[in-house]
């Protein structure tokens, strides 16, 4: 951008205003510090920085997400990451897109009101009812991606793995491979 020239009206100087700015969703206030916009000396239009607009697009969407009683950018990572899988991992079981998580975790687009339960539910039945992920790829006919295998937690207890057709969790920190094999990484 012509940070000299409006390109609204072409006939205006833009001049550089930098100040905390204060957002407001259903009722509730966050300022963004440092914001930075240009303003037309002729016509009135501001235009936003694209740095300022970048580094704000998170604020916003987890002060958003936070407002709606949504999970944050982190805690979708930090369930992810518990349940051992990647972001593309996440996508392929549970939808949205093959960057979905990507993006839920950046803050670039908010989960759906479905996803967020969905995976407060995984959260929650993780540790209760651990070969719910392997159960969720098998009705979805996927296989994880890596040739090393993968791993899965069972009752703080972590297993290598790679699923195949006729695998079967038996009971916590049991696999049944019938001729697969398994490979403990327990200290």
């Amino acid at each position: 951008m012509n940070k000299g020239k409006c390109p609204i009206c072409g006939l205006g100087k833009l001049s550089k205003k930098v100040s905390d700015e204060v957002f407001e969703y259903k009722g509730n206030k966050i300022i963004v510090p440092e914001y930075t916009i240009y303003i037309c000396n002729v016509c009135g239009e501001a235009i936003v920085d694209n740095d300022s607009l970048k580094r704000s697009g998170k604020i916003l969407k987890d002060f958003q997400r936070k407002v709606d009683g949504f999970l944050s950018g982190d805690e979708i990572k930090k369930i992810r990451r518990k349940l051992g899988l990647t972001q593309e991992e996440m996508s392929q079981i549970l939808g949205g897109g093959k960057k979905a998580f990507a993006r839920y975790e950046t803050g670039e687009v908010s989960q759906s009101m479905a996803m967020d339960n969905l995976l407060r539910v995984l959260d929650y039945v993780i540790d209760r009812v651990p070969d719910v992920i392997e159960y969720l790829m098998q009705i979805r006919k996927l296989s994880k991606p890596s040739e090393k295998g993968n791993v899965v937690y069972f009752n703080k207890a972590k297993y290598k793995y790679k699923i195949h057709k006729g695998y079967k969790s038996t009971t916590e920190g049991e696999v049944d491979f019938e001729t697969k094999q398994q490979e403990s990484l327990c200290a």
